[in-house]
């Protein structure tokens, strides 16, 4: 799927989290990441902002996995005394690793069609992270809306690869391998398959069209409204 693309920047495309990209966040002097966000609505006002730890990817540091601290913006409603915040799209609620970490680690797992033991990671920093407990519990999330994230980054290529054909992007299809809808995943096969190829999408499509996995997966996030729930991708 890497076309004519160097391994090298295949690495920047695959294990650069959206902060890499630009454009989302702001830095701070202190390296901390500040996201403001959208106002919720005319009434709401800026209160301030609020920190959380969230791992990420940078594929031009060594090591690669770093702990980054997000800054998001607070809003009040002050007749009602509410409160909300503004979420980063790649900031899963109750996840404490980013989006492409999730989508890095479930595409590995899926595309071997083997158990996780013998998963080879396409990124060797999440070889020991997070736990395979952890990744069996975004597998189950990931699966109960694979058809919402199938068509959510289906929609988000097709965008970003107008106003060429998005046939042209994968001319031999894509249809999941057999031994992965034989595996007793504990899955309907369904979503286990409609989950491989939103991932085939995803990664197919960003080393093709040279768009960060990241950024594209923010995208789709974005457009299905995804960024506020509970959902891991």
């Amino acid at each position: 799927m890497a076309g004519t693309a160097s391994v090298e920047r295949v690495r920047q495309l695959l294990a650069s989290s959206l902060f890499v990209a630009g454009g989302v966040y702001q830095r701070r002097p202190s390296g901390d990441l500040q996201f403001d966000g959208s106002r919720p609505e005319s009434g709401w006002h800026a209160h301030g902002y609020f920190p959380r730890q969230l791992w990420m990817l940078d594929a031009g540091r060594s090591g690669g996995l770093v702990r980054k601290r997000l800054w998001k913006r607070r809003w009040l409603e002050p007749v009602a005394r509410e409160t909300c915040h503004s979420r980063p799209p790649d900031d899963a609620a109750s996840v404490w690793s980013c989006t492409l970490i999730i989508a890095l680690r479930l595409w590995a797992w899926l595309q071997s069609g083997q158990g996780l033991d013998n998963t080879v990671e396409l990124v060797d920093e999440l070889e020991d992270h997070p736990s395979e407990r952890t990744v069996r519990r975004w597998l189950r999330r990931a699966a109960e809306r694979a058809l919402d994230v199938q068509q959510a980054i289906r929609q988000a290529v097709i965008e970003r690869s107008e106003p060429r054909p998005v046939e042209r992007l994968f001319p031999s299809g894509l249809s999941p391998p057999e031994k992965l809808l034989h595996r007793p995943w504990h899955r309907d096969a369904s979503e286990i398959g409609s989950l491989w190829q939103a991932f085939a999408w995803l990664f197919g499509a960003a080393t093709t069209l040279d768009v960060p996995v990241a950024l594209l997966l923010a995208e789709a996030r974005g457009r299905r409204g995804m960024t506020e729930s509970t959902f891991p991708i």
